[in-house]
C-alpha cells in the first residue's frame, strides 16, 4: 500500500500537471512507488515517484522533461510541503462532512459516508492531498481512504443493490432516500463525537436532510452547499464512500464472473447486463444493478416492469 508520503507526492504532481494544462495518459504501480506518464500533447515523459521521496524523471530532453525535473527537485525535499490545502470556509472547525458514491452508477451499491474532522486531522488530510474523490483515480483513492479511516472517526452506510432496490421501491424518490441515508450516518457520527456542525453537498430541497435529521433526533447545525466537496471534511467523506463503492462493485464482479462497468453511460453497461441475465437469469440484475435506471429497460425485454421483480 502507498505510504502517506507517496500519496501526497502523487497528488502534488497531479496538481502541478493540471495547473500547466498537461495530462496524465497512463499510470501504474511500480516496485516501491508509482509511475505516471505525463503528456503536453507533443511529448510523453514518464515520472516515477518512490515512497522514499525520490523522483525519477525519464524520457528525452524536452521543455516538458525540464519542467518536470524542476518540480521533482523541489518535491524531493518534502513530499508534502507544497500540497495546497483543500478549500474550506470553515477551516479549523470541528465538523462532520457527509457525501455519497454510486448514485449515478447503474451497477454497484449506494455508499454514504460521514467523516469527522478537527483542526489537527484537517491539517493531516490536507497534507495528503485529500480532495473530491471524483478528481482521483480509484487506484489512488483507495490508499487515501485507508489513511482517512485510520485517523478520523467515521460512519459508513452501504446499500447493496438488492437493498437499494427495496428502499427505492418503498420510497420512490431518490432524494428522499439520500436524505435518510445522510441523516443516518451523520446522526451516528454526531453521537460518537459530539460534533455540532455537519456539512452536506446539496442534492435537493434543503428541508429534506433537515427533516430526516429531525426524525433521528439529531440537532447538529446543518450546512448544505453546492460543490461541498471543496471542504476537507466532505472531500474525505467522498473518498471513504467511493472506496466502499469500488470494493463492493469489485466483489460483485468476482461473484458473477463478469466485470461490471462503472457509471451510467458506458456502452458496455447494456451489453454486460444482457450477458449477466443470459448467464444467471433476470433475478441477478436486481442483485447488481439499480433497477429504476432506464438502463434496465434496454437490458431486459420490453415486457419488463419493476413489479416483475417483486
Amino acid at each position: 500500500m502507498a505510504t502517506d508520503r507517496l500519496v501526497a507526492s502523487i497528488n502534488n504532481l497531479r496538481q502541478f500537471v493540471s495547473s500547466h494544462g498537461w495530462s496524465i495518459t497512463d499510470e501504474k504501480e511500480i516496485a516501491h512507488g508509482y509511475q505516471l506518464l505525463i503528456s503536453d500533447g507533443t511529448t510523453n515523459v514518464p515520472v516515477a515517484l518512490y515512497a522514499t521521496g525520490s523522483v525519477l524523471v525519464q524520457g528525452k530532453v524536452s521543455p516538458l522533461q525540464t519542467a518536470l525535473k524542476q518540480w521533482g527537485s523541489k518535491d524531493k525535499a518534502s513530499a508534502t510541503a507544497t500540497v495546497k490545502p483543500a478549500l474550506s470556509q470553515v477551516v479549523g472547525l470541528a465538523r462532520i462532512g457527509s457525501d455519497e458514491s454510486g448514485k449515478g452508477d447503474f451497477y454497484g451499491p449506494l455508499a454514504i459516508a460521514a467523516v469527522y474532522v478537527d483542526a489537527t486531522t484537517e491539517h493531516y488530510l490536507n497534507s495528503l492531498g485529500v480532495r473530491d474523490s471524483k478528481k482521483l483515480t480509484d487506484r489512488m483513492m483507495l490508499p487515501l481512504a485507508a489513511s482517512i479511516i485510520q485517523r478520523c472517526p467515521y460512519s459508513l452506510l452501504v446499500y447493496a443493490p438488492e437493498q437499494y432496490n427495496d428502499r427505492y421501491q418503498a420510497i420512490r424518490n431518490l432524494n428522499l432516500l439520500l436524505a435518510e441515508a445522510h441523516a443516518q450516518v451523520i446522526t451516528e457520527l454526531a453521537s460518537k463525537t459530539q460534533s455540532q456542525l455537519a456539512i452536506v453537498d446539496q442534492f435537493g430541497a434543503e428541508s429534506l436532510v433537515r427533516q430526516a435529521l429531525s426524525r433521528t433526533g439529531c440537532h447538529v447545525r446543518l450546512e448544505q452547499r453546492h460543490r461541498a466537496e471543496e471542504d476537507t471534511a466532505v472531500a474525505a467523506a467522498s473518498i471513504v464512500a467511493r472506496a466502499a463503492f469500488v470494493k463492493a462493485i469489485n466483489e460483485l464482479s468476482a461473484l458473477y464472473g463478469i466485470e461490471l462497468p462503472k457509471g451510467a453511460s458506458n456502452p458496455r453497461i447494456v451489453e454486460v447486463g444482457r450477458e449477466l441475465v443470459a448467464l444467471h437469469g433476470q433475478a441477478a440484475l436486481r442483485k447488481v444493478g439499480k433497477l429504476h435506471f432506464k438502463t434496465t429497460e434496454a437490458i431486459l425485454p420490453t415486457t419488463f416492469t419493476l413489479q416483475s421483480f417483486e
